[in-house]
């Protein structure tokens, strides 16, 4: 005689198949819900001339591979754009760009957030003077700040240079970028460009300029520093991405791949022979260093 099977226990039938339901909700989920994607930090694609671009761009590539963090650069189309509007296009919500690198100013960090590591050893603050070569006499070595002071300087429009500059008693003509003050300076309409030491080789070479000439033997200097900033909405990448890049700091990989993008173009322009004109800054951050 067969003898009827008897159904298990409810609650036995309730568990699994409570079980069951669980395990094809979750698959279910992990179907419809791809691993959620790193931050995308756009950024303006440096030109082929912009040295200093490039250098930031591979040192935060290699920051952000340190770090592990979670977040991708992403270039823009090279375009022509000041760096006030770039600031604003930070600060905005649904602006076109997330990050950016710029002399540290305590304005600049009302509007945007500074990532407070030196990307420059300083240097962005060590100026040679661009002139005229044919007024070469007129800029000696032995050449005073009071001298200069009647002299007019040109320095782009939303530069912090500008103030920095006016604040030491220097006049200074304003042009919209680094094209239109070389320009301006051709036509006479400055004296100098006061240029950085990481640019100015560059960006005569590219010019082609045999009328202008970098004054020998002298150079302005101010404590300056170029950080980068991040826009609305990726503040909280901030703290991880300066401990990357101090880490790179430390272990001496920053330096080294400085000196891979600039220590040439420094070594030609003889910086330890050049006497510096020192003047102040009152436009740098509270806590501001530099990290050689």
């Amino acid at each position: 005689m067969t003898l009827p099977r008897h159904p298990p226990p409810a609650d036995t039938v309730s568990t699994a198949g409570l079980r069951r339901r669980w395990l094809l909700s979750a698959a279910l989920l992990a179907r419809a819900s791809p691993a959620r994607a790193a931050r995308v930090l756009r950024h303006m694609q440096p030109s082929a001339s912009d040295r200093f671009g490039r250098y930031v761009v591979r040192l935060l590539a290699e920051a952000i591979q340190r770090g592990r963090l979670d977040c991708t650069l992403q270039p823009l189309p090279v375009q022509r754009i000041i760096q006030g509007r770039l600031e604003l296009e930070l600060a905005q919500p649904e602006g076109r760009a997330d990050l950016m690198w710029a002399m540290a100013s305590r304005q600049r960090e009302t509007q945007v957030t500074a990532v407070r590591v030196p990307l420059d050893r300083g240097l962005i603050g060590w100026r040679v003077l661009v002139v005229r070569r044919d007024e070469l006499p007129r800029w000696p070595r032995t050449l005073s700040l009071e001298q200069l002071q009647a002299r007019r300087a040109g320095q782009g429009l939303h530069w912090p240079d500008v103030d920095i500059l006016r604040s030491n008693g220097l006049r200074v003509e304003t042009g919209l970028d680094a094209a239109a003050l070389y320009a301006m300076l051709r036509k006479g309409r400055i004296d100098y460009f006061p240029r950085s030491v990481l640019e100015v080789t560059d960006e005569l070479s590219q010019l082609a300029a045999s009328d202008l000439a970098v004054v020998p033997g002298l150079l302005l200097r101010y404590p300056a520093a170029s950080y980068v900033y991040l826009g609305t909405g990726t503040e909280a990448l901030a703290s991880p991405l300066a401990d990357a890049l101090r880490a790179l700091a430390a272990d001496g990989r920053m330096r080294a791949l400085f000196d891979e993008f600039f220590g040439a173009q420094l070594a030609a322009l003889q910086l330890p022979q050049r006497r510096a004109i020192s003047l102040g800054n009152p436009l740098n951050p509270p806590g501001f260093t530099l990290i050689d």
